[in-house]
């Protein structure tokens, strides 16, 4: 199965293709506001690369949050257009989990953080033996997320916003600093989770709060 994978959740934007499970390529890169506008050119760069078409496509993975509004939209609206054009279904992923789904094989315990505001951010605790959250995403205070680790003394936190939570070193847990998840790990989930594929309309973002009124820091 030939899946086509997006997330663009994060500070980067993440586009990866695989067969089978097995990533063939992927494009991770910091476009900042211009995602709506280069993920059509970045898609048909990748899939000329890969010698594929838009037809040769066969199901569609996309990172539905949590993480930036502007940057979930995009994805979301970009992935479910593409989807219904080319009739395909859409498997909607963590953007929490995508974030550190190559990481699983090395560490049995995992637990992203995103910013969300100064004293709070997305979390979630995943197991890699289990293959499943431990913790579901969720939008929590550091204070709230430090208790929660107490339970986990195995877990390794891994956030691109290290210098916003510095407490989070308080709980003895490892700390791995990573700028961008990666978009071939994206399309290898979709065909892990391919069962949990949904029609393009059906796709929801997970914002997990509402949106700040007024300009964003992003």
């Amino acid at each position: 199965m030939k899946i086509l994978g997006i997330n663009c959740a994060g500070r980067w934007t993440n586009v990866g293709l695989a067969i089978n499970g097995n990533i063939i390529g992927e494009r991770n890169l910091e476009l900042g506001r211009r995602q709506s506008e280069e993920l059509p050119l970045i898609t048909a760069d990748l899939l000329d690369e890969a010698r594929m078409t838009m037809s040769d496509l066969e199901l569609l993975a996309v990172g539905v949050g949590p993480g930036y509004y502007t940057g979930i939209r995009a994805g979301i609206a970009y992935g479910a257009a593409l989807a219904e054009a080319l009739l395909l279904p859409v498997v909607p992923l963590s953007s929490l989990e995508i974030f550190i789904w190559d990481l699983k094989d090395r560490y049995d315990c995992l637990v992203p953080v995103f910013k969300a505001k100064r004293t709070h951010c997305y979390a979630a605790v995943y197991d890699s033996r289990k293959g499943a959250a431990a913790v579901p995403p969720a939008f929590v205070s550091e204070d709230a997320l430090l208790q929660t680790l107490k339970g986990y003394p195995d877990a390794v936190i891994v956030s691109p916003d290290v210098a916003q939570y510095g407490r989070l070193r308080e709980s003895g847990c490892p700390v791995i600093e990573r700028e961008s998840a990666s978009g071939g790990a994206c399309a290898q989930m979709g065909w892990i989770y391919a069962a949990k594929a949904l029609s393009p309309r059906e796709v929801q973002a997970q914002y997990l709060r509402e949106p700040d009124i007024g300009p964003t820091d992003r």
